[in-house]
């Protein structure tokens, strides 16, 4: 997950937090959602004004799941194996002042030596699938072996997985052939993700110019390609859901809009726009890389409704924005320029084709372009990740955004997180009716709660999957759901005091284990009954106040 990269507040701009951006709902807004959403956020006003009262949840009419639904669960690389020392990240946390508390991802859960504890944790609770990462340095930890494998992409596939092979740390493509071959044999289905947020050292050299590094480098497309062809070739028969990028907008945020990512890179409008593109032109790579050698339809664990070898997309981190003053233009304005820029750009390139190259919502500029055929039609289906509300400050002299997000600490009388984040799964209908307009399939690649206390995370579960169920029924094809995450982790620059997991881990036990929160038992009843009853909703306790992570 995420990151818990606290999108959008500007610490450059000495703001208070953060968020990533999303428009107003696109498309369907007029569908029967269950809830209206609001047309505003009451009577506007400074985060020092009296709470704005939300309307009530209430997810209506909703039915059941569909046959073949992916239940399941999503964790990083990075955020939970240990070991990974050769990343960018590794660099970056070691840093002063970087990670709060001075925490450190190799105290985490440690799932590179328990990771059956985690496959065993998705059974207990009758899972059926799980998103998992493959961490580009685990498998090319040397810059020398990469370029080897780099080279050699324009080869015929055999010859180039042979390459491949040959410079790759043989542990690492084992580890990962144990990992999914452990899966099949509980009848897990694997979604795998190529990058979240973490680059090789190599790739992504903290020690060299921003601009000259990772998606800044006009040449990431080539190195996105290779990996994509070479993980498609390897794992192909055992692998049929990809997701290349992870939260997009995310990381530009945390790494080039805010300094909570590597390379905290200074606000540079140009740049940001170079890294946008180049994340998508990386996309597009590995779309199409994937899909030429994933030939193979996955063995074991079946396809979950897959239909093909290879089904890829992104995992788009899209919130509800709201303005913070209903009765300002500026905010209104510019809460439907963020949400724009966070919920469409990236899609309405990869699968419109819209090139919106100067970012301003138009494709008019230009060196824009307009249902371009190198771009369109490259997702498969649409990943979302949710977790909630963001209001928005409009700025007009802020180039490229228009306004100032906020994520925390929200004017509103909605529950809080322990990263007082807003919890709002009436938000949820809405961003899903909005990725509806591709029409493409859609699954949440993430949502979760950070919940230490794990007393309000069975409420937020089971409330989010109804709306989840009353967008179903409203006629928005929804695949699957996967929780953020099955175990606590390494939240990045949060470090350990989000726990976002079902299971808690025990950081202070060597070995680790794994213990059910309440909210195991909770999505164990809603994927039994594959459904969220009145009378399960009517039994969950109410929210609690929030362990917050940083007191107001």
């Amino acid at each position: 997950m995420h990151r818990r990269i606290a999108l959008g507040l500007f610490a450059l701009l000495g703001c208070s937090n953060p968020p990533s951006p999303a428009m107003d709902s696109g498309g369907d807004a007029g569908r029967d959602s269950g809830a209206d959403a609001p047309s505003d956020l009451g009577d506007g006003g400074a985060p020092g004004d009296a709470p704005r009262v939300y309307e009530p949840f209430n997810p209506n009419p909703r039915g059941s799941f569909p046959q073949g639904f992916l239940w399941g669960s999503a964790t990083a690389p990075y955020q939970i194996e240990g070991g990974l020392s050769g990343t960018d990240w590794a660099r970056w946390e070691a840093m002063p002042m970087r990670i709060a508390g001075g925490h450190r991802a190799d105290d985490g859960p440690r799932s590179f030596t328990h990771f059956e504890q985690d496959l065993d944790a998705l059974v207990a609770s009758h899972q059926n699938a799980y998103r998992l990462g493959f961490d580009w340095w685990r498998l090319f930890p040397t810059r020398e072996g990469w370029q080897r494998c780099r080279d050699a992409r324009a080869m015929p596939l055999d010859a180039f997985r042979t390459v491949c092979r040959g410079a790759a740390s043989m542990e690492g493509v084992r580890y990962y052939h144990r990992v999914l071959e452990a899966m099949a044999s509980r009848r897990l289905t694997p979604m795998v993700t190529l990058h979240h947020f973490v680059f090789p050292g190599y790739l992504n050299d903290l020690s060299m110019p921003a601009g000259t590094q990772g998606f800044a480098n006009d040449a990431i497309a080539d190195d996105f390609s290779a990996f994509a062809r070479f993980l498609g070739s390897e794992y192909g028969r055992e692998v049929d859901w990809w997701v290349t990028i992870n939260e997009p907008f995310a990381y530009v945020a945390g790494g080039y809009l805010q300094t909570n990512f590597p390379p905290a890179a200074p606000f540079d409008a140009p740049l940001v726009l170079r890294v946008v593109r180049n994340m998508i032109r990386a996309h597009v790579a590995a779309y199409d890389a994937l899909h030429e050698s994933d030939t193979e339809r996955a063995q074991g664990a079946g396809d979950a409704g897959a239909g093909a070898p290879a089904r890829v997309s992104i995992a788009a981190h899209n919130r509800v924005w709201r303005p913070l003053r209903a009765d300002s233009e500026d905010d209104v304005a510019a809460a439907r320029h963020l949400g724009y820029l966070n919920n469409l750009l990236f899609l309405n390139a990869i699968i419109r084709g819209d090139a919106d190259n100067d970012g301003d919502g138009s494709l008019d500029g230009p060196t824009d372009r307009r249902g371009d055929p190198a771009w369109r039609g490259r997702a498969d289906w649409v990943g979302i990740n949710y977790y909630g509300l963001a209001l928005v400050r409009g700025l007009r002299t802020f180039p490229l955004l228009r306004g100032l997000p906020m994520l925390s600490s929200l004017p509103t009388d909605l529950p809080k997180s322990d990263l007082d984040w807003d919890v709002y799964p009436q938000g949820f209908v809405e961003v899903l009716h909005e990725a509806a307009q591709y029409g493409l399939p859609i699954i949440i690649t993430e949502n979760g709660v950070a919940d230490a206390a794990g007393t309000s995370r069975p409420r937020f579960l089971a409330e989010h999957l109804a709306a989840v169920a009353a967008a179903l029924r409203a006629g928005d094809r929804v695949l699957g759901y996967f929780h953020w995450s099955i175990v606590d982790n390494f939240e990045w620059h949060e470090g350990y005091c989000p726990r976002f997991g079902l299971y808690r881990v025990d950081y202070d036990n060597p070995m680790r284990p794994r213990t059910p929160t309440p909210a195991a038992d909770t999505f164990r009843r809603i994927i039994d009954a594959n459904e969220v009853t009145d009378a399960l909703l009517g039994s969950l306790p109410p929210y609690a106040p929030p362990r917050l992570c940083h007191p107001r």
